[in-house]
């Protein structure tokens, strides 16, 4: 069952639990025998599909993906006080972690050079690169919001789902849309500070077409 849809869609349960316990153990078990890094590669395929290991998952994204459109997380959004309408905006199209977003947000007129925002940031096992600001937000962004407001403005009960699937949002839209490399890029995925001449191109070129994607949802 390693890899496989049937893994990915199997709610949280007990079974699940015996499952990954048992390919753990058996990658682990052909790792030593063979030399090889198959459960190296598990966990990060794990971790990529967001498959808990916990009983108690908040929430699944596979599951909300199909219940939850843009339409309707817009249409919450445009509920919330201006301020943090413009941030839960900003989430969205940057693709930004919670906590990234925050302080982007915050100290945008100094990172933000030409609608880009290079911030490569390293964080633990968390990697930020570098993301476009849209032109409809760029001139609204002139305040500053803090994580407890944040928590309070933009709780689930507000926005219709957890702030962070946001992310998810955004990642499909640029991964569908534009370009699939570019969006791994943009959400900190893919490449590094050494490889930035490389990807910071293809943010160039991308541009007007990210603009005229993220247009029509805005508007």
């Amino acid at each position: 069952m390693a890899f496989s849809d049937e893994l990915v869609s199997m709610s949280p349960s007990r079974t699940r639990q015996d499952v990954l316990k048992g390919i753990a153990n058996l990658t682990r078990f052909l790792d030593i025998k063979n030399n090889t890094d198959f459960h190296e590669i598990l966990l990060r395929w794990l971790k990529k599909k967001e498959i808990k290991w916990r009983l108690n998952v908040k929430s699944n994204n596979y599951e909300i993906s199909n219940k939850i459109t843009i339409e309707a997380v817009l249409k919450n959004i445009n509920t919330l006080p201006q301020k943090y309408k413009t941030f839960a905006l900003f989430v969205l199209v940057s693709g930004l972690r919670t906590t990234e977003a925050k302080e982007a947000f915050n100290n945008h007129d100094k990172l933000c050079r030409d609608g880009v925002m290079e911030l490569f940031w390293d964080r633990n096992t968390k990697k930020t690169n570098a993301v476009y600001c849209h032109p409809l937000l760029h001139d609204r962004i002139n305040d500053k919001v803090s994580s407890s407001r944040i928590t309070k403005n933009l709780h689930s009960k507000h926005l219709g789902c957890e702030i962070r699937y946001l992310r998810k949002l955004n990642y499909t839209i640029n991964a569908t849309k534009i370009d699939p490399l570019l969006a791994e890029f943009m959400q900190g995925r893919r490449g590094n500070v050494s490889q930035r001449h490389y990807f910071l191109p293809m943010m160039n070129e991308h541009k007007k077409k990210w603009i005229k994607i993220w247009n029509n949802v805005l508007e």
